[in-house]
């Protein structure tokens, strides 16, 4: 969290805090409180600004605090302040109006002379009211050279009652509430009215005698008195019901007497320990009471729902708009415009020409290389009509395996096979069976429109406990055509297939499988030969 420095001085002292934002309260680092130094007796005293300069200086050297951000108190005897009411205008032509009034209201302002505002409700007649507040260029310049000795970067120069108001308006139980604010400093007393949160009136005046005195806090409950009569005479607010004294007096009793007389309840304010105020500093409770003013000016800056008056920064009229520079971005717009159609039509010509190029080049390319593409293609042809040809041998072990007989039935001895110089090929089965039937169960179950099954004969020869007769079968294979890349079909899809085949090649005769066979017989002779492959 940022650190930020608020300062303001009087006749007789320099206060300063330190502090830092965390979300709508603040920490105090800080309160510093310095007596301005008295000149030598016999001497001509030097003026308050050129003290406060030097103290200043000082001070921000040896607390280290020239790179903080700053905010300036100005005091209520440096200001004018006036409610103003004014007609309903928009927004932007408020401030010279309120400039214009506070002019005519304001006899010490001068015509170079800053005046800033903030609004206040609207009277039971309609009219819109503002809180002005006025500074002589004299005053504003002295503060502002001050800043430039001490070298310091001021952000705002607000009106310090308004920053002690903001401080116990912030205050839970007294919102919304009507009340008077009692600030004793050391050369003057402050008093403010405030209503609904908005500063109604604020006066400042000095006292005889010394702070705490019985003449003192006689004079001073006279000026009370003429505050909550005056503010009654200036706004229709509701009447004064509290009255808030920052920090503790040394006679509290005198001062609920008091408010007992006037009908108004009597509240006593520590700054450093109010409600939305962290700090850890300790100050005797007549230095404490003076410091709620710059604690209620940094709760104000961390608001961005609090209107305040600013002299560095007053509320002005917008600018006009500069014709000239309108007309000269209307001109450049309008260039850039046909410029960028005339960039995009040479570019949408020049791009159409570099792709017909470039498309000719390609055609030139392809043509070149069009000879060594077609005699691969008519390799790559071969190479398919060769995988075409050729008989897939694990598939026709799986067929064999689902389609011949169980093992009660029969057992396989030896499986030969061998491709043929065209297409497909043949396989050679060897085994024995349990009985005749069984072989006649071997050729309808391995005979379909692409397998020929042709048997060789048959003899009576035991074999193990069940089976007493040896067979062999030839079968031949002829492609189907098929991708043996492709997918496989659906298995149940296969399954009915093959159970049409089945039925399809049982009706197949005796005869013409002997015919098969006797044609055959010169093939598998040639087949045993080329060696066993299972």
């Amino acid at each position: 969290m940022a650190k930020k420095l608020a300062i303001e001085w009087d006749s007789r002292s320099l206060r300063m805090v330190v502090a830092r934002q965390r979300g709508s309260s603040i920490v105090v680092d800080q309160a510093l409180h310095f007596p301005l130094p008295l000149p030598p007796e016999g001497t001509e005293p030097p003026s308050v600004e050129s003290r406060v300069g030097r103290l200043l200086t000082d001070q921000v050297a040896a607390h280290g605090l020239s790179k903080l951000p700053a905010i300036v108190g100005v005091n209520r005897s440096s200001i004018e302040l006036q409610v103003v009411a004014v007609p309903p205008v928009p927004d932007d032509e408020l401030p010279d109006i309120v400039r214009y009034q506070a002019i005519r209201e304001c006899t010490n302002l001068g015509d170079d002379g800053v005046v800033d505002f903030i609004k206040m409700p609207p009277a039971e007649d309609g009219k819109l009211r503002v809180h002005a507040a006025a500074i002589s260029a004299k005053n504003l310049k002295s503060c502002q050279k001050i800043c430039v000795q001490v070298q310091i970067q001021p952000q705002s120069f607000y009106v310090r009652s308004f920053g002690a108001a903001h401080l116990v308006a912030s205050q839970s139980r007294l919102a919304g509430q009507t009340f008077l604010i009692v600030e004793i400093l050391e050369d003057r007393v402050e008093l403010t009215v405030v209503s609904q949160g908005d500063v109604i009136l604020t006066r400042s005046t000095r006292l005889p005698g010394e702070p705490n005195t019985e003449h003192y806090v006689h004079a001073l409950q006279g000026e009370i008195r003429r505050t909550m009569l005056a503010a009654q005479s200036k706004s229709n607010s509701e009447s004064i019901t509290q009255i808030v004294i920052l920090g503790q007096p040394s006679s509290p009793e005198t001062w609920r007497t008091l408010g007992n007389e006037l009908k108004a309840t009597v509240e006593f304010l520590d700054p450093l320990t109010a409600e939305h105020v962290s700090s850890n500093v300790e100050l005797s409770p007549e230095i404490a009471s003076q410091f709620g003013a710059l604690i209620g000016t940094l709760l104000a800056d961390g608001s961005s729902h609090h209107a305040t008056i600013d002299f560095l920064n007053p509320r002005r009229k917008p600018d006009p708009p500069d014709r000239k520079r309108i007309f000269a971005l209307s001109g450049l717009a309008a260039a850039s415009v046909v410029l960028l159609v005339t960039y995009l039509m040479y570019s949408g010509i020049s791009s159409r020409d570099a792709e017909i190029a470039q498309l000719k080049e390609d055609i030139a390319k392809l043509q070149q290389s069009n000879k060594p593409l077609v005699e691969l293609e008519e390799e790559v042809i071969e190479i398919d009509n060769w995988v075409a040809a050729d008989a897939q041998w694990l598939d026709e072990i799986y067929r064999m395996s689902k389609k011949l007989p169980s093992a009660d039935e029969m057992i396989t001895t030896r499986i030969h096979m061998q491709p043929s110089n065209n297409e497909g090929g043949t396989t050679t089965l060897e085994g024995y069976v349990a009985d005749q039937s069984v072989i006649r169960k071997i050729e309808t179950s391995l005979m379909d429109e692409h397998h020929a099954v042709l048997g060789k004969g048959s003899q009576e020869r035991v074999y193990g406990d069940n089976y007493t007769i040896s067979f062999q079968e030839y079968v031949t294979i002829t492609p189907d055509g098929t991708d043996r890349f492709a997918p496989r079909e659906e298995t149940s899809k296969t399954e009915s297939a093959a159970e049409e085949e089945t039925s399809e090649s049982s009706e197949v005769s005796t005869e013409a499988t002997e015919e098969a066979v006797e044609q055959a017989e010169p093939t598998t002779d040639a087949a045993s030969s080329t060696g066993d492959q299972s």
